[in-house]
């Protein structure tokens, strides 16, 4: 879509991330200031746009958009109500005109973006249908961060 992708995320899934198109791949649980590193990759300025899929990246994302002007963050993660908070300065979001959006469904254009998108081929669905005997395992590999796409658990298969 025109994007130069940067995924922040735990290592296990850098195969994964490579392959689906993202440039850079950094792994939160050995770099040591992911921020940081983000800003190294584009050129010491920061990312145009932050999508938050995870909660747990709502403290960091001001960081990544580092001194962008201009920056976006998209809020798409849900956390549970009270636990996260994304404020910063407001000297942060005026002078650096970050704009900070939420999101909960697209509108009618990006539907029919996406769907332009599959239609070409280029949505690569990534799952993985289990039987229901494998609940438990599915609910801790996801708990531990150890589930690349979704894992769709199939109710009439034992």
């Amino acid at each position: 879509m025109g994007m130069r992708p940067i995924v922040v995320d735990a290592g296990g899934k850098k195969d994964l991330c490579m392959k689906m198109g993202s440039e850079e791949f950094v792994d939160f649980q050995s770099e040591s200031d992911v921020a940081a590193k983000v800003k190294e990759i584009t050129g010491g300025i920061g990312a145009h746009g932050v999508l938050i899929t995870a909660y747990q990246s709502y403290k960091d994302a001001f960081g990544y958009i580092g001194d962008r002007k201009g920056g976006k963050i998209m809020c798409i993660a849900l956390p549970p109500a009270g636990t996260v908070n994304i404020g910063n300065e407001p000297s942060a979001f005026i002078f650096g005109n970050v704009h900070v959006i939420g999101t909960l469904v697209g509108t009618m254009q990006d539907t029919a973006s996406a769907l332009d998108y599959a239609k070409r081929g280029l949505l690569k669905p990534i799952s993985e249908v289990r039987p229901m005997s494998r609940w438990q395992e599915s609910i801790d590999e996801l708990k531990a961060g150890k589930v690349a796409g979704r894992i769709v658990i199939d109710f009439n298969q034992d």
